[in-house]
């Protein structure tokens, strides 16, 4: 063998045997591997072929050449003496003892850099080829940037050094021959872009954890070496059809088996409100912004047009971000059915939040999946639904990711190890973001980058709400194509679907253009008849909460009582309790296990087919997101006028028989006196003070109405609470806190846009994803225990798990157990502190379901069942 092939001797992959011996897979042909993975899954997706022709504007098959070559060399790090030095047994020559602390990924970036002038003599693009070989030899997590030199040691002798160098030389050369020459393609004269496709690092990211797994690829026998030794070229053929085995085994070869649309996806469906526009909609990718009322059908109208974009071939998959993980949960159940009606590989939906893994219906999914096939059968839905639920960043690899919105933001920070998976799965996919409205200026930073990132590689974003003001719309639709502009038509139409799309005049010149969609104005209307309860405490009193029991007790009716803090719902609950009447409470401060009994018990007893039952539930903003819950009469305390409409969505949501005195939609708010605006620790909550003093102002100049018109409010009232001018009548300390609220606003966007690009790097954490993606005070996790001699306990007498334990079920005792509480109550917690969560010791109360913790600085804690964790102050 003559030097230039000697690259045929180093090992790529390594494992000892169960009689001690080492057993080697070389480097050449893993890369083969893991680029045969590569070529299958381009071949059988237009989504990925699509997204890689329009970010760099190459011809299929030159963009397509081009991707293999850089993921050809994803391991080029490898060829150096102190990587292959960690297995000296399998070393393809013997050196001096090297250090083998070294990282392949940055490694092989360094050598790349500091080569380039040897690899590509006469290239004048050297170091735009350099940052494209940078986003494949990231693919274990970080994206290499630092070019210093990192050379051998000096005391290795000269001819040594100059061997590896050689090595990695003719290795470029035999695969730009095997993938580049092929095509006619020459890097010194192609004008390739600076900077790498967005899907690239996350592409080469997955293929390599595929071309990596020895079920499939197994290593080679030393006949087979020999062979491909002489044509390189038959090995990469043969094992791509290995490669397409492993892709269809853990579902990542979609297959559409529908042409989309609302009759495909909801035969049962009658079309209604904008699922009626679906149809006029341009099947091109696109932003969407679909605005419409609760309960209108916004949720299926999305599906409806995603599934003909995915028929289209404009994407493989479909990623679905709502606010919380109640509301992800909640339409899991939706989702897996409409999963079976677009793919052929049926159930194949992950959900993808800090606590999914403890989830039952989630865990049910994966084990029916299993069950239905057999614990021999090994077929694709279990391969993939196991695979793909291990990791949260996996899940965006699916059919369809049911997700919280932070875990979308993630893919966008830099910083995060292996990011680009999560950019990529999200990049093949549509993108549907519901509740757009719900979240703050930082997550709109975030968010921006998204929408840009889908925008700049060809995908879809599908942003839903029902009340989005036109600075937000105009700020959404600025992000995606700067030249877009609305006019007054877009501000008075409701409901509305906006559309930005590439069209081409008749001198075939490309141009953006902004359609409106919206209904007839004879579309039914809803009126909400409403009054208010003045109380300058921000809460019930007596009169008002008997006034609430007695109409229960009455008229048989369900009502809804919206608080914006967890301490006031308890406190409310516990009043009603007091008065012999079914009183149910919900809110975020409970054990998780708890929590989703809850949540069920919730949708079940107010949902749509809830049976006739007298009851309250009292809750928080849990209750205002997503979830389909329909309340006879409701209670809400003041809020800015948006999310006072979302509340207001779930009073009368469904079309059904209402008890007497309750046959039209009423709403009763709490709020302070008009000519007082000390909202409390509320403005804490709702840091936009002048939305809270607005919302309060128009609610009393309408209150001699006395109803609200839906959905002409959703324009009028809304935009007149967001306006950007001074209401003449506004006070000066109104309009001062405004503008401090909007330079915080800014700050945060600004520091939003900053994390994008910084380069200190976080593991992908619960922790880290909540700190990167929500700004200010995180969450405490606090385990409730019982101490018996030294040793922890749950509160039902399970012995808490060791924090070391590698056993997942425990893990998942310990988090099913958790509950999270604001970090300003640190100082009140008299808890031991182990690896994060916070061991607070309560005590058994006899004969009652209670436990109580010790008393700290004035403040004791509670725990129920029923009511969750209680702070009370005892000074």
């Amino acid at each position: 063998m003559n030097q230039s092939k000697s690259y045929f001797k180093y090992w790529g992959k390594a494992r000892k045997k169960e009689d001690g011996d080492i057993e080697s897979h070389p480097l050449y042909l893993h890369s083969l591997d893991v680029v045969a993975v590569a070529h299958e899954w381009w071949n059988h997706s237009s989504a990925i072929r699509n997204s890689f022709m329009q970010e760099t504007g190459f011809l299929e098959n030159q963009i397509q050449a081009l991707v293999l070559f850089f993921i050809a060399l994803h391991d080029y790090g490898k060829l150096d003496m102190r990587f292959q030095n960690k297995v000296p047994e399998i070393a393809p020559y013997n050196t001096n003892e090297v250090n083998t602390n070294y990282d392949h990924g940055e490694g092989g970036y360094k050598w790349f850099v500091h080569e380039s002038d040897i690899l590509f003599e006469n290239c004048n693009q050297k170091r735009y080829l350099q940052n494209w070989l940078a986003h494949t030899a990231g693919h274990h997590g970080t994206i290499p940037n630092n070019a210093e030199p990192n050379f051998l040691p000096s005391y290795v002798p000269k001819e040594e050094r100059r061997r590896d160098q050689i090595v990695r030389e003719y290795f470029v050369k035999d695969m730009e021959k095997l993938f580049l020459k092929p095509q006619c393609i020459s890097l010194e004269n192609m004008n390739i872009q600076e900077q790498p496709p967005v899907l690239l690092a996350g592409f080469c990211a997955v293929c390599d954890w595929l071309g990596s797994n020895t079920d499939y690829f197994k290593y080679a026998t030393q006949k087979e070496i020999t062979e491909s030794q002489h044509d390189l070229s038959l090995w990469f053929n043969k094992r791509r059809e290995k490669a397409q085995e492993v892709l269809k085994k853990f579902g990542l070869l979609t297959e559409i088996i529908t042409q989309g649309g609302m009759n495909q996806i909801y035969p049962e469906l009658r079309s209604r409100n904008v699922q009626t526009l679906i149809p006029k909609l341009k099947i091109i990718p696109s932003l969407i912004i679909m605005e419409a009322s609760t309960g209108s059908g916004k949720t299926e109208a999305a599906i409806a047009f995603a599934s003909k974009l995915l028929a289209k071939g404009f994407a493989d998959s479909i990623s679905f971000a709502l606010p919380s993980q109640a509301t992800a949960n909640a339409i899991l159940p939706r989702l897996r059915i409409v999963s079976e009606k677009i793919f052929s590989s049926g159930q194949n939906v992950i959900l993808a939040h800090g606590k999914s893994p403890y989830n039952q219906d989630f865990k049910k999914l994966i084990k029916n999946s299993f069950e239905q096939t057999g614990a021999e059968g090994n077929k694709a839905i279990v391969q993939c639904n196991e695979w793909l639920a291990v990791s949260r960043k996996r899940a965006f690899l699916g059919q369809i990711a049911v997700t919280t919105v932070d875990q979308v933001l993630l893919s966008t920070i830099t910083s995060l190890k292996h990011y680009f998976i999560r950019s990529f799965g999200i990049g093949k996919s549509v993108l549907i973001i519901d509740e757009v409205h719900a979240y703050d200026a930082y997550m709109y930073g975030l968010l921006k980058k998204v929408i840009k990132s889908q925008k700049q590689i060809g995908g879809s974003v599908i942003l839903l709400s029902a009340t989005l003001p036109w600075f937000q719309k105009e700020q959404l639709l600025k992000t995606w194509d700067s030249s877009i502009s609305m006019n007054e038509d877009h501000m008075n139409k409701y409901p509305l679907i906006l559309q930005s799309v590439r069209e081409t005049n008749k001198d075939k010149k490309e141009y953006s253009s902004l359609r409106a969609f919206s209904l007839d104005q004879d579309e039914r209307h809803k009126k909400t008849f409403f009054e208010l309860w003045r109380n300058n405490n921000m809460s019930l009193d007596e009169n008002e909460l008997e006034k609430i029991a007695n109409t229960v007790k009455q008229k048989s009716a369900k009502v809804g009582i919206i608080c914006n803090l967890v301490n006031d719902a308890q406190v409310i609950a516990e009043r009603l309790m007091e008065r012999e009447i079914s009183v149910d409470i919900f809110h975020s401060r409970y054990r998780y296990k708890d929590r989703m009994k809850k949540e069920k018990s919730v949708i079940q007893k107010y949902g749509k087919d809830s049976k006739k039952d007298a009851c309250i539930l009292v809750g928080t903003q849990v209750l205002e997101q997503s979830l389909d819950i329909d309340f006879d009469w409701l209670i809400t305390y003041l809020c800015p006028m948006d999310l006072l409409f979302q509340r207001i969505g779930r009073l009368h949501r469904h079309e059904k028989q209402r008890p007497e005195g309750f046959e039209k939609a009423f709403c009763s708010i709490v709020v302070p006196e008009k000519d007082k605006w000390d909202y409390k620790t509320h403005e804490y909550i709702y840091k936009n003070k002048r939305a809270l003093w607005r919302t309060q102002q128009l609610l009393y100049g309408k209150e001699s109405l006395g109803y609200i018109i839906f959905p002409k409010a959703y324009r009028e009232w809304i935009e007149k609470v967001y306006q950007r001018e001074r209401w003449t009548e506004e006070p000066e300390n109104i309009i001062e806190a405004f503008r401090k609220y909007k330079r915080e606003s800014d700050a945060s966007q600004s520091n939003a846009r900053l994390l994008t690009s910084v380069n200190t790097f976080f593991n992908d954490t619960d922790e880290n994803a909540a700190i990167l993606t929500r700004e200010g005070e995180m969450n405490l996790s606090v385990v409730p225990v019982i101490e018996k001699n030294g040793a922890y306990y749950f509160l039902e007498g399970e012995a808490v798990p060791n924090v070391e334990t590698k056993d997942k079920r425990k893990w998942e005792e310990l988090y099913q157990n958790t509950i999270p509480v604001p970090k300003s109550w640190e100082c009140y917690i008299s808890a031991k502190i182990i690896q994060g969560f916070y061991y607070l010791r309560f005590t058994k109360i006899p004969d009652r379901e209670e436990w109580q913790s010790e008393t700290c600085k004035g403040y004791r804690f509670s725990y129920t069942l029923k009511y969750g964790l209680k702070k009370e102050n005892l000074c």
